[in-house]
């Protein structure tokens, strides 16, 4: 087997310590801790990523000029996937704060993924995505929210209001009406379903393989927002 190789490393804000980006063979990982294997983001949860865009792009599929916003690039599965599920008047905003992230995408990590910030319809937003949505400025037709290691294992303490009774009556009011709020998580939560339904979305669990080998499961909630303005 090939050995892990040092793509890039970036230092995090507020001693969240430093990201590094490996690449392994025909593999990027990435990881907040290279000696633990349970940091890592990999290709084992590419197919969970992918149905995390494949989910809410077909509630949407029939909407002329889609308004999507993204949570971050991450290793770009999500996005490489919901570029080939939406239509060319797409409008994808990424919300990435981390400026080494988006040299990595458009470097060694973007050749591999075939350049996706290169399309048209993608746009990143340098502000955090709850920045973002505390901002009220616009309205989507999806939200996809993929933060750390899911909802239930942040790494950062901003993300934490995301997944509040508040960040997540933030994400019913930037949806349109008949909107959908997708959220990749790798175990289940009761609570977090009971805050989307107070919130006041339909919400639906759906288990999708991790991977190609379907040697472990993930979880997509799909929350609707079913309410007209």
């Amino acid at each position: 087997m090939d050995e892990a190789r040092l793509i890039g490393s970036a230092e995090l804000p507020r001693d969240y310590g430093t990201m590094y980006l490996f690449n392994q063979g025909e593999q990027f990982k990435l990881t907040t801790d290279p000696s633990k294997s349970g940091g890592w983001v990999t290709p084992a949860s590419e197919s969970s990523r992918q149905a995390l865009a494949q989910i809410p792009a077909k509630i949407i599929s029939k909407r002329h000029q889609p308004k999507i916003l993204m949570s971050g690039l991450g290793l770009g599965y999500t996005l490489v996937e919901l570029l080939k599920q939406v239509n060319l008047q797409a409008n994808i905003e990424v919300s990435e704060w981390m400026p080494d992230m988006q040299e990595w995408h458009e470097g060694a990590l973007g050749e591999h993924l075939g350049f996706p910030l290169k399309d048209g319809r993608v746009n990143i937003n340098t502000l955090d995505i709850a920045r973002i949505l505390r901002a009220k400025q616009n309205r989507y037709d999806a939200i996809i929210l993929d933060t750390d290691n899911g909802p239930e294992d942040l790494l950062f303490k901003e993300n934490d209001w995301l997944y509040t009774f508040s960040g997540l009556s933030a994400c019913f009011e930037a949806l349109e009406p008949m909107g959908v709020l997708a959220i990749w998580s790798p175990v289940v939560s009761d609570t977090l379903k009971g805050k989307l339904v107070r919130a006041g979305f339909m919400v639906e669990q759906r288990n999708v393989p991790a991977n190609t080998a379907n040697t472990e499961q993930h979880v997509i909630w799909v929350a609707e927002k079913l309410q007209q303005d």
